[in-house]
């Protein structure tokens, strides 16, 4: 009897081991995907959240010069980051890496024409208006094994500001302006030498 149920105890104890393995392989065969896909939803939050602050930066470099996003190209081949390390910031073309734990998360950004249609965004240029106030903002990011997103902004150049010149020295130019400067443009019957930075307008018989 007592042989019997030692042999009994002992299958017993087998079955329970077993059970116990399968139920340790199951739980982990849940749990590993689950901790997989956190690890993801980890990675996606923060190249997300890199890409938004790219956009942020964009959008307030835009507003101290529009004409820092005039002297860029548009469209997806062409490829720009922010180099915020100085004031003020400054766009150079590629990609911009940064590696934060283990993980390596690139982002850039590229520019696109906006067209109107009645005063509204327009998605094509077909039969629409071009409007050199406003660009289409993307940014695009990735990480390490990870998959590329992009999101977008549209930018415009909505503010009111004076501009006051009190130096016109520079003298007549026929080179179109992309910034403010000390030239204005040729024209006949200007004077600018007799006070310095002002303009006279000589009128033929006065």
């Amino acid at each position: 009897m007592r042989t019997l149920r030692s042999g009994q105890t002992f299958v017993e104890l087998m079955v329970a081991i077993g059970i116990g393995a399968i139920f340790t392989v199951g739980v982990a065969m849940i749990i590993a995907p689950s901790l997989t896909e956190s690890g993801q939803a980890g990675k996606v939050q923060t190249a997300v959240t890199n890409a938004q602050g790219l956009l942020t930066n964009v959008r307030a470099w835009s507003e101290g010069n529009w004409n820092n996003i005039l002297s860029l190209a548009t469209g997806s081949a062409y490829q720009y980051y922010l180099i915020t390390s100085s004031s003020p910031y400054t766009a150079t073309s590629g990609i911009q890496s940064v590696v934060i734990g283990t993980t390596t998360y690139t982002d850039y950004f590229y520019l696109a024409d906006a067209y109107r249609s009645g005063g509204n965004i327009a998605a094509t240029s077909s039969g629409n208006t071009y409007d050199p106030s406003t660009k289409q903002v993307f940014a695009v990011y990735n990480w390490t094994h990870g998959t590329t997103g992009t999101i977008s902004t549209y930018i415009t150049r909505n503010g009111d500001r004076v501009f006051y010149q009190a130096d016109w020295s520079g003298g007549a130019t026929s080179t179109v302006a992309t910034s403010a400067g000390n030239q204005f443009a040729s024209s006949s019957n200007i004077d600018y030498t007799t006070s310095t930075g002002s303009l006279y307008v000589s009128i033929p018989g006065y």
